[in-house]
């Protein structure tokens, strides 16, 4: 099985499996996680190499509060890895 199948990818339209939270959207690591498993099953690279490419040392979380143009306030949640 390929990877991205592996993860729930199945190509075509966009489809990332089981709702994962509140906003029926992946988390930021499962769309990571499932971006990389496409992008991974349309390569020949080593799987031994795939696996050094995917490891993430850190992973860095910030929020920015922005204004609106209808004068509300909300925070956006930024991820740098």
């Amino acid at each position: 099985m390929n990877p991205a199948a592996a993860m729930g990818f199945s190509g075509g339209a966009k489809k990332f499996g089981p709702k994962l939270d509140e906003h029926d959207e992946p988390r930021f690591l499962e769309q990571v996680k499932l971006f990389f498993a496409s992008a991974a099953s349309k390569t020949d690279i080593d799987p031994q190499y795939l696996d050094m490419i995917k490891a993430c040392n850190t992973v860095v979380r910030f929020n920015i509060p922005l204004r609106r143009d209808d004068g509300s306030l909300e925070t956006i949640t930024c991820y740098r890895a």
